[in-house]
């Protein structure tokens, strides 16, 4: 494992993390000093998390409905946010699972509406990541979820996030399959796709944001995949990149990884 993610990464400024799903032990590391104190901004990668804890309160249902028109303006603390959708439809209204496929914006902004502050910050709490600042208006919580601002997490928190979602999805009851195929169909076909080995089962998400103060954006994956009978966590952060470029990283990882 280690080897193969070290020749995923080779040569690349970017930060990975390897998890075993079952018993939580870290299997490899890449710039594993920077795995824990590198916190930045994660983006849209925070958007599963949300959403399975809004489906768990019934705040939405699988079946619930956004149209989007992939145009948002968000006006934070520091900026105007354009938040434009990049998904191929647009005038489309879109359910759970195909919102997280595609990481609809407007979706997502929408459901931060349905949820109060209390809740956002006991959500992160609840993966164990905590907010730089309880959100006080619409627009923090909006940019919370969208996981713009409000919030930094390290490569390995993110891991461990999603280690935990990935246990309570292998035992979820079916409210919560929008969030299992919506990760899978993400890498299948949707803003994750880059990350997508034939014949391997890979469910993951990837985030594209800026720092304050940054003028350059970083790039996440998070998601999982099986190797043989063993599901691992992978996380890869690629500083001054995109989600793209991560998720094509952890594609070579599990290239790499079922060709050694």
């Amino acid at each position: 494992m280690q080897a193969a993610l070290s020749s995923a990464l080779r040569a690349t400024p970017a930060v990975g993390v390897l998890v075993d799903v079952s018993s939580g032990r870290l299997l490899a590391a890449v710039q594993a000093d920077e795995a824990t104190t590198q916190l930045s901004a994660p983006g849209s990668i925070l958007k599963p998390l949300f959403l399975a804890a809004a489906l768990e309160q019934l705040e939405v249902l699988p079946q619930t409905t956004v149209f989007c028109r992939r145009s948002l303006y968000i006006t934070g603390q520091t900026r105007e946010w354009n938040l434009a959708c990049t998904h191929p439809q647009s005038d489309v209204a879109f359910a759970a699972r195909e919102a997280l496929a595609y990481s609809c914006n407007r979706y997502f902004a929408e459901l931060a509406d349905r949820i109060p502050p209390r809740q956002a910050t006991a959500t992160l709490a609840h993966y164990g990541l905590v907010p730089l600042h309880a959100p006080q208006s619409r627009e923090q919580k909006e940019l919370l979820v969208l996981g713009l601002e409000g919030i930094a997490v390290s490569p390995a928190q993110m891991a461990t996030a999603y280690r935990k979602l990935a246990l309570e999805l292998d035992h979820a009851p079916a409210a919560l399959d929008a969030v299992r195929q919506g990760l899978r169909d993400s890498v299948s076909y949707g803003m994750a796709h880059h990350a997508a080995v034939p014949g391997i089962e890979i469910a993951g998400k990837t985030g594209t944001a800026s720092d304050a103060g940054k003028a350059w954006s970083h790039g996440w994956f998070a998601g999982t995949g099986y190797l043989g009978h063993e599901e691992v966590v992978i996380v890869i952060y690629v500083p001054c990149g995109n989600g793209a470029d991560a998720a094509r990283l952890a594609q070579h990882f599990f290239l790499a990884a079922t060709h050694r």
